[in-house]
């Protein structure tokens, strides 16, 4: 039966493989990014990478750490030869909309016609964020991948706020001590995991910044230093330890703590949702109720205004006359 199993992944992996070879590819670089894309694609691409290239040089100069080596992208042209692509790779990433392969340093994802024109942007942003950890670190945590890719790619918002507060509130509970390997096996669990990892990043980088930038200098200053070889990667845990002055184990300890505040912010976070909600709907009534009152003032006629010139007009014959 085992053997049965493993020669059903062998044939997946051929015949994926044989797949992409398959595809008339249309490779060009843009900076330090690689695409293939079919032709029907191209167009498209060249302007998202462009817009892209941009985002990873504000995401770099922010950190201060500046990456050598070439990205690349393929961007696989139908729902067909990504699904095909992304059998036997788990649940998370064959319902994905991209991912990043550490072992080909590749990042796949979905053509143009398979995601929103505002979301492509910020999923190439994503893998790019995975990309750009592999690129420099060894050893880092599932939690700190997601955290840092979900954190820096702008889909941390106001409604990543909300749904945090809300499932902490309803009883949601992930430490980052489960969350080391592993995406949890239930997939109502999975949003839970990117909220909790995002949170963990922005606690380390707005309550520790000092820190936080002591460790993003000490990455750089490996990875510089090396030219960007294999010799330029991180130990991830060794770096934080240094960086934060505590360890993983009394990081997530403390996060824990700070996780029990975010369920009682939720009724706050929710009554001031609702009355954001409301608030046009409540200016556009007292607009409606404002413009009915002026429909209903009576207007002033003509032969009103007529008799209310008269007795004017009287005086001022009198004063001529005076005045002659």
């Amino acid at each position: 039966m085992l053997n049965h199993f493993r020669l059903f992944l062998v044939c997946i992996l051929l015949g994926s493989s044989l797949t992409l070879t398959a595809i008339d590819w249309q490779t060009w670089k843009y900076k330090d990014i690689q695409v293939y894309s079919a032709p029907k694609d191209t167009a498209y691409a060249a302007i998202i990478v462009r817009r892209l290239s941009r985002r990873i040089d504000g995401f770099q100069m922010q950190l201060g750490v500046y990456t050598t080596k070439t990205l690349v992208i393929r961007i696989l042209p139908d729902r067909q030869q990504y699904n095909l692509l992304t059998a036997g790779k788990g649940k998370i990433v064959e319902s994905s909309q991209a991912f990043y392969s550490p072992r080909e340093k590749v990042i796949y994802v979905r053509s143009p016609d398979q995601i929103s024109w505002s979301d492509y942007e910020s999923v190439l942003m994503h893998e790019y964020i995975h990309w750009f950890l592999d690129e420099t670190l060894r050893g880092v945590p599932l939690w700190f991948h997601e955290g840092m890719a979900f954190f820096y790619s702008g889909q941390f918002g106001f409604q990543a706020y909300y749904s945090f507060t809300r499932y902490r509130f309803m009883g949601y509970r992930l430490s980052l001590k489960e969350m080391i390997h592993q995406y949890p096996s239930d997939k109502s669990q999975w949003n839970m995991f990117y909220l909790t990892s995002a949170f963990a990043i922005n606690h380390l980088q707005s309550r520790r910044n000092d820190q936080w930038q002591a460790f993003w200098n000490n990455v750089g200053y490996v990875y510089n230093r090396s030219n960007g070889s294999e010799a330029g990667r991180s130990d991830f845990t060794s770096t934080f330890n240094a960086s934060f002055n505590m360890s993983l184990f009394a990081f997530s300890n403390e996060y824990d703590r700070v996780l029990k505040r975010y369920g009682w912010q939720f009724p706050l976070v929710g009554i001031n949702a609702i009355i954001f909600a409301i608030l046009p709907s409540v200016i556009f009534a007292a607009w409606l109720k404002h413009r009915r009152r002026l429909k209903a003032m009576p207007e002033i006629t003509t032969e009103e205004n007529d008799i209310s010139e008269e007795p004017l007009n009287d005086s001022n014959e009198a004063e001529n006359t005076q005045n002659t």
